[in-house]
């Protein structure tokens, strides 16, 4: 910031400075004992803000400067709904684990504690209760079971968990996600995108991939498509995902399609991402036809 005159009279530093500001060069005025001291807060615009005040000196009633108040007012509006539009666009991670409470998210809740209960059963206990074969989508790679009347077995892959790391990984990402969606959007609407993304993850494993898998990633992936999209596409309801996060879980999901770690249901989170960003899309494009109608 460099200091280039005092402009005696209030009323033309006013007008000069109005006239600065719709030129695009920053600027501001400090009262002082002789008049206002005037600043340019842009360094490699100070000899055109000077060149420009030799002119004003000549001729200050000029109409140029007498009608500049409208544009300065014009471009600092521009600037402020620009600043506005940043700080919507910014998702702040940390928030999400002080508000909403875990209690205002009963769902959120529930699928950490089933999801351990199963892991549980299954890998401390032996799973003596066969309770896995009950929540695999096929028992012999068809639809029977299924038409057989085992209907949930559409949805409760999402239950189980091969390892440790993988449960960990998997609630981590969900505890995260789901308090804010659930926070924002209510249980009843936060449980339809969750069966979208689940059914969506799970059908599309079966039919492209291996029809023995499990895990949650499916449906993880989903409400990060739908955090993500909203976040892009209407940032005023709220929700959004972080870019260190966007850029985490996009380089994941195509490591995981190299298949250097695991056998991974690469199908299933293709499933749910493919659904997440459909239902993102729709609560957009939803929530704008509202506005518009209003």
């Amino acid at each position: 910031m460099r200091q280039i005159a005092t402009i005696e009279s209030v009323d033309h530093a006013e007008r000069f400075q109005d006239f600065l500001i719709a030129r695009g060069i920053k600027c501001s005025l400090e009262d002082g004992d002789d008049g206002c001291t005037l600043w340019i807060v842009d360094e490699d615009r100070v000899a055109e803000a000077r060149a420009e005040l030799v002119r004003f000196r000549q001729q200050p009633d000029d109409p140029r400067y007498a009608n500049a108040r409208a544009e300065a007012n014009a471009v600092l509006q521009a600037e402020a709904a620009k600043r506005k539009a940043a700080r919507r666009n910014v998702v702040n991670v940390s928030d999400r684990w002080r508000q909403p409470t875990a209690m205002n998210c009963p769902l959120t809740v529930g699928m950490i504690v089933v999801c351990i209960f199963v892991f549980v059963e299954m890998h401390l206990m032996g799973d003596e209760r066969g309770l896995s074969q009950e929540l695999f989508f096929s028992t012999d790679g068809t639809w029977n079971a299924i038409k057989g009347g085992d209907w949930w077995r559409l949805l409760t892959p999402m239950f189980m968990h091969g390892g440790l790391l993988h449960i960990l990984f998997n609630l981590i990402a969900w505890w995260d996600f789901g308090l804010a969606i659930e926070g924002r959007k209510g249980s009843l609407r936060f449980l339809l995108i969750v069966t979208a993304t689940s059914l969506a993850a799970n059908l599309l494993q079966f039919e492209f991939g291996s029809w023995r898998f499990l895990g949650l990633s499916g449906v993880v992936f989903g409400l990060f498509g739908y955090l993500w999209v909203k976040g892009k596409l209407d940032p005023d309801d709220g929700l959004g995902v972080s870019a260190y996060e966007t850029r985490a879980i996009l380089l994941w999901y195509i490591i995981c399609w190299f298949g250097w770690f695991m056998p991974i249901a690469n199908w299933a989170h293709t499933g749910g991402l493919m659904m997440g960003v459909l239902l993102g899309v729709m609560s957009a494009a939803w929530r704008r036809l509202r506005r518009r109608s209003i």
